[in-house]
């Protein structure tokens, strides 16, 4: 198409973008994401109704080799959930008519705070798994 890329991909494109692109475009992926995962996660957890071994060999199956794939998702998955609620706290506050003056500013000041508690909260859990209370 002729002047650009537009739908999906066009989600993609940041190049002569604003940082209100980039935050629009990246909430609607973020949010993507997070259903996605949630359709896994209830077909994960469906499979308790087949009985705890067949959850177990799917877990099994999941977590199979050196590297625990699920702490690289949940890592993955916090990033996107902090950032999504963070720019969501921002378009709440925007549609009340706060901070319209200031996006940009809001947008850095919220991301920054959510990055922050993310980071707080991914250290906790890292401290509960390695003591083992969380197993």
């Amino acid at each position: 198409m002729p002047g650009g890329n537009t739908g999906i991909i066009g989600w993609f494109n940041f190049l002569h973008k604003g940082i209100g692109f980039f935050a629009y475009a990246m909430h609607r992926i973020s949010g993507i994401v997070i259903v996605l995962y949630l359709y896994l996660h209830f077909f994960v957890l469906s499979n308790l109704l087949r009985g705890g071994v067949t959850f177990n060999s799917l877990i099994t199956s999941f977590t199979y080799g050196p590297y625990d794939i699920f702490i690289v998702m949940d890592i993955l998955l916090s990033l996107v959930i902090f950032y999504h609620g963070a720019n969501g706290i921002r378009l709440m506050l925007n549609e009340a008519g706060l901070g319209l003056k200031h996006h940009k500013l809001l947008f850095f000041v919220f991301e920054s705070v959510a990055m922050i508690l993310m980071l707080l909260f991914l250290y906790y859990a890292w401290q509960v798994l390695l003591s083992g209370a969380g197993v």
